[in-house]
């Protein structure tokens, strides 16, 4: 899992809301240029990407964990032992 914040925080300032939410994945203080590569159109956005590089899923927006959970488990029961 990995975090692209593209709100205004510093590098220093995204490691304190980190700490303090205590959250357990990379995350990057982005200054745009990776949400305009991403052709992200908006905050929050969720991507699914598979294990080759192809995004299988995208949301505009908080689907919920549930929703994002089924897509995960959906995605590794096609993915075959040793790939």
């Amino acid at each position: 899992m990995l975090g692209v914040n593209i709100l205004p925080h510093t590098p220093e300032e995204l490691k304190k809301v980190k700490d303090a939410h205590k959250l357990n994945w990379r995350n990057f203080a982005d200054d745009g240029s990776i949400a305009k590569r991403w052709n992200s159109p908006a905050t929050p956005s969720f991507y699914i990407i598979d294990h080759q590089g192809f995004i299988r899923h995208k949301w505009i927006g908080h689907p919920g964990e549930k929703t994002i959970e089924a897509a995960l488990v959906k995605l590794l029961r096609q993915v075959k032992p040793g790939k």
